[in-house]
């Protein structure tokens, strides 16, 4: 059989160039689609995490600010003198090289922590005291009195 009549070769009706010209047809045609499919939920993830990350980087601006807030000089001064907090003397500083020898003389527990049962009173008492974010400034007999 010559090329020739391959083109002309008819089954059922059709020639066999048509059938396998559909078939290749067909096939590009699905893997079009699937690729497409594929491509459009791959963007849908890409738009999911990109959505995501500007959150996060809102949060962090967010965060950043607040610490910023808390950490103005002025407004720890201001809860440093509502606490009646004084300076650290000179003589209770230390280097970083003697932390060393001063954790080493602290005293241990005499009893293990585990078998000391601790009241919920307890542990309530030695929580630290629940400050507002914007202190309100002490009364004036208190400045007068730490300058």
């Amino acid at each position: 059989m010559t090329a020739a009549g391959v083109f002309n070769r008819r089954v059922r009706g059709f020639r066999v160039v048509e059938v396998v010209g559909l078939c290749i047809l067909l096939s590009l045609v699905t893997g079009v689609y699937l690729a497409k499919t594929f491509a459009g939920r791959e963007r849908q993830e890409i738009a999911r995490i990109e959505q995501e990350i500007e959150e996060e980087a809102a949060r962090k601006r967010l965060l950043e600010a607040e610490v910023a807030h808390l950490e103005q000089p002025r407004r720890i001064e201001q809860l440093a003198q509502m606490m009646q907090l004084k300076p650290i003397a000179p003589d209770r500083e230390i280097t970083e090289d003697a932390l060393i020898d001063v954790a080493r003389r602290r005293e241990l527990p005499k009893t293990p922590i585990a078998a000391a049962p601790v009241a919920p009173e307890a542990l309530a008492a030695d929580a630290p005291e629940v400050l507002p974010d914007d202190a309100l400034p002490p009364p004036p007999q208190v400045q007068g009195a730490l300058r």
